[in-house]
């Protein structure tokens, strides 16, 4: 019999201690925010890298489904009772029933998908079990039962962190990794309807808790994302399917990223890919750090936090950096998140791209329970109308300073256009279970639901600060204009670089003044391809991509 969890009125939640074993007050809420009734007083950090908490059903658009990784019970050490509790609502969001999905064994690291139009949730309990794979009876009815068992590899050690999807015949696909040092080593495993194939080893990704992603769409086609992590190279690699994730077949699509002296890498803690038509797109981190060495080990700097869109006929496209997040903190004290992380990514009906992340913004910390400082992160959303060539302005639709929210998850495929997302709100900011001196604190599932974030730029003549616009046309042939504002007098450069980050063409190397600019750019000389035109003025520098079509 599935036992609810009751309905609690609505308070203002102010948190100075850590709780006993007991249900806390719900949240307080923001505009557009509703409470899921998913909530842990002591599990903080749901996984190193993006997840997928949310599906919706395909056959009745105000039917939801969320999960959230937890621990009810304060007093317990990290990983114990801790267990994968999920809420349906069937009003669009307003109103949220929440249950546990199994409290047998402890459980952690879960993905959600769809099979045939049903929630599936993917987790696991031990590395000597491995993954454990469970799928309602229909979207909410509460009857959850396991799908089949995965046959296990050679070794104690089982295939752990899951990540799931289902593909348009109604097969999953689960690629996970091992816990071993130097040996996380990623490998599927499909479920065809009736058993699960044995584990396949997937070669160049590798990497713990979260290091991969997999997503589908409507046409047989799957595609499984991870980077080298035992081999430091971090090159990320796409592996695809044209047959329900029957056979994969992959390449490195992206090694690093050069920008003036700094050499930018993506990382685990963060990239996810969602479909349009039969082409995967893919949202990842990128960065590098610096080697200062902190009072505070948990203290890093970073160089060019950014956040990139990647497909194959698009290329790199920046989504968020400092240039259009002028408050991006690039120092922040906290564990395995960066100042831009945990992108997720989702398509609309009208092919327009949505990518949210956490960001850590200057000045928004909070002060935990044994005195360090810790940044707390918000949620962003940047969107893109042209397939990830161009994308808006970030929009913080959280906005609460001194409270963290992290791990945000849309739908692989949203049924509207409107802003459809599912993040976790936590107290104290950082991660208790990596840091325990910081201290629990109480954990919410939000559901937010509002309008798209329009984030236009503002036009180049009423800039107000530094800033670098997408060229026009683009694409172009042969030439096209390359506008800036120079917000005071000083030393520009702006140059041209090839796909490969070879210098092209210096365009400016001079002294300027304050106001827009603009320069012509003749590719007539160059062949057909992508192109980075870079500019460093000051403190400032940002990079944006043109295509050269002949």
């Amino acid at each position: 019999m599935v036992k609810k969890f009751s309905v609690f009125l609505l308070i203002a939640l102010i948190y100075s201690g850590i709780l006993s074993a007991q249900t806390p007050p719900p949240p307080t809420l923001g505009t557009n925010e509703h409470y899921t009734n998913l909530w842990s007083v002591s599990y903080d950090y749901q996984t190193n890298g993006s997840i997928r908490y949310l599906v919706q059903d395909p056959t009745n658009q105000s039917k939801w489904c969320a999960i959230l990784m937890a621990q009810q019970d304060s007093t317990a050490a990290a990983g114990v009772g801790r267990y994968i509790y999920f809420a349906y609502s069937e009003d669009n969001g307003n109103t949220w029933t929440a249950d546990v999905l199994s409290n047998t064994a402890a459980n952690g690291f879960p993905c959600l998908t769809l099979s045939n139009g049903i929630p599936v949730i993917s987790r696991h309990q031990s590395s000597a079990v491995g993954c454990i794979v469970s799928k309602d009876l229909f979207f909410g009815a509460f009857g959850w039962a396991d799908v089949g068992s995965i046959p296990p590899i050679t070794g104690s050690a089982q295939p752990i962190w899951p990540h799931i999807t289902g593909t348009a015949n109604g097969n999953l696909v689960n690629v996970a990794a091992p816990n071993v040092t130097d040996a996380f080593d990623g490998q599927y495993t499909t479920y065809n309807g009736s058993s699960w194939s044995n584990y396949t080893l997937l070669p160049n990704i590798s990497g713990p808790s979260g290091n991969f992603d997999a997503a589908a769409n409507s046409n047989g086609r799957a595609c499984i994302l991870g980077v080298e992590y035992n081999l430091s190279t971090l090159a990320m690699s796409l592996f695809t399917s044209n047959d329900n994730g029957g056979t994969f077949s992959g390449s490195v699509i992206f090694n690093n990223l050069i920008i003036g002296n700094d050499t930018l890498y993506t990382n685990l803690f963060g990239y996810q890919a969602t479909y349009i038509g039969d082409e995967p797109h893919v949202a990842m981190i990128v960065y590098n750090n610096t080697a200062t060495v902190f009072p505070n080990t948990y203290t890093t700097e970073y160089i060019r936090p950014s956040i990139y869109h990647w497909s194959a006929s698009t290329g790199l496209d920046l989504i968020a950096n400092e240039s259009n997040i002028p408050n991006l903190a690039d120092t922040i004290t906290t564990v395995n998140m960066n100042p831009l992380t945990q992108p997720t990514i989702t398509r609309t009906p009208s092919g327009k791209l949505m990518c949210a992340y956490t960001a850590f913004l200057n000045g928004n910390t909070q002060v935990v329970l044994n005195g360090d400082v810790v940044n707390a992160g918000e949620i962003l959303v940047s969107v893109s109308n042209d397939n990830g060539n161009t994308w808006s302005n970030p929009t913080n639709i959280t906005n609460t300073p001194n409270v963290e929210e992290k791990h945000p998850s849309f739908v692989q495929v949203s049924s509207t256009d409107s802003l459809r997302i599912y993040y976790v709100r936590d107290m104290y900011a950082g991660a208790w279970v990596n840091v325990a001196d910081w201290g629990k604190a109480p954990v919410y599932g939000i559901f937010y639901r509002g309008p798209a974030p329009v984030g236009i730029k503002e036009d180049v003549s009423i800039a107000k600060t530094y800033e670098l616009f997408q060229n026009y046309p683009n694409p172009f042939n042969p030439t096209t204009t390359i506008s800036y504002f120079v917000q005071k007098t000083g030393l520009v450069t702006l140059k041209v670089y090839d796909a490969l980050g070879r210098e092209v063409e210096t365009l400016v190397n001079e002294i300027q003044t304050q106001g827009p600019r603009e320069i012509t750019f003749n590719g007539d000389r160059l062949s057909s391809g992508i192109y980075y035109y870079s500019i460093t003025t000051g403190d400032f520098t940002d990079t944006k991509k043109m295509m050269l079509i002949k």
